[in-house]
């Protein structure tokens, strides 16, 4: 879901073939409902994003855990003793990548659980084909995880689950805090960078965006954060965000903040093109993060 565009893609995400590009160029034109179908299963395909799905070194003991969500499992892993706070990994990523924050997590206090969302790594896939999801899955997956191991005190998520994190609140999961890493913005823009990315027109946009809100049960863009941020109470967020980030709007980050009731932003600065997934590294952020979940 979250790509660059096609004459700039680089880095974690593989670039579209030319024959795909060149096929959703002819379907656009000719066969804009065979493009449509085509397009709706490949935005719900899991993309196969170059970062390691090894654990950082020097993190504590773990005990390995498990959560069912509609029958299908979901795979995950325990640090430490205390409240619990949990790390949803993004569109594509694994909870490896979010593990950064287990050692600071633990040090101050607290229980740390990270799983992997529907069709990522070792969890099942969920009603769609194996290495398929959707962000109401994913949501899903984020209140049966804190159903079944139970309330939050906080919730780190990271680009898509960040997403999904504000939707599984906003559907009753039990969070005290929330911290969002360079979170996914509207799915308006990701609508047009993708038909971009896989060069196609209007005609097989618009047809994607009702397949999709078909699929989901839900309009697709009342999943966006800024949306659900009506149903935030008083629950405090802190948003962590890059200004050179492609991936996630940075300026979506600021709406963000600014319509939810208790919020701020936090910015990083400085790292490049690939700071999407840089921010998951970045001490300052990490810093940032524990601190805001520390706090009274």
């Amino acid at each position: 879901m979250a790509l660059s565009d096609p004459d700039t893609d680089s880095g974690v995400h593989p670039p579209v073939p030319d024959t795909t590009r060149r096929a959703f160029w002819w379907l656009e034109r000719f066969a804009p409902a065979i493009g449509a179908r085509w397009a709706t299963e490949l935005w719900c395909t899991v993309p196969d994003v170059d970062l390691s799905t090894k654990m950082p070194p020097g993190l504590p003991e773990s005990t390995p855990l498990e959560a069912s969500w509609d029958g299908h499992r979901l795979a995950g892993q325990s640090w430490g003793a205390g409240p619990l706070v949990y790390l949803v990994h993004g569109w594509g990523g694994c909870r490896a990548h979010m593990a950064v924050f287990v050692k600071p997590l633990v040090a101050a206090g607290y229980r740390v659980i990270a799983f992997d969302l529907p069709s990522h790594n070792d969890s099942e896939p969920g009603a769609l084909k194996p290495g398929r999801s959707t962000i109401v899955e994913c949501a899903e997956a984020v209140r049966a995880v804190i159903a079944e191991h139970g309330p939050a005190h906080a919730v780190i998520g990271h680009s898509l689950g960040a997403k999904a994190t504000a939707l599984a609140v906003a559907r009753g999961a039990a969070a005290e805090k929330l911290v969002f890493l360079a979170p996914m913005g509207e799915f308006n823009w990701y609508l047009d960078v993708f038909a971009e990315r896989h060069n196609f027109g209007r005609r097989i946009r618009d047809r994607l965006h009702r397949r999709l809100d078909r699929r989901l049960g839900v309009p697709l863009l009342d999943t966006d954060i800024a949306k659900l941020a009506a149903h935030a109470g008083d629950r405090p967020l802190l948003v962590i965000h890059d200004p050179d980030d492609p991936d996630a709007l940075y300026s979506e980050s600021e709406e963000i903040v600014q319509v939810w009731p208790d919020a701020r932003l936090e910015t990083t600065k400085g790292l490049g093109r690939l700071a999407h997934y840089r921010i998951l590294r970045h001490r300052p952020a990490i810093t940032a993060g524990v601190d805001f979940i520390a706090a009274p």
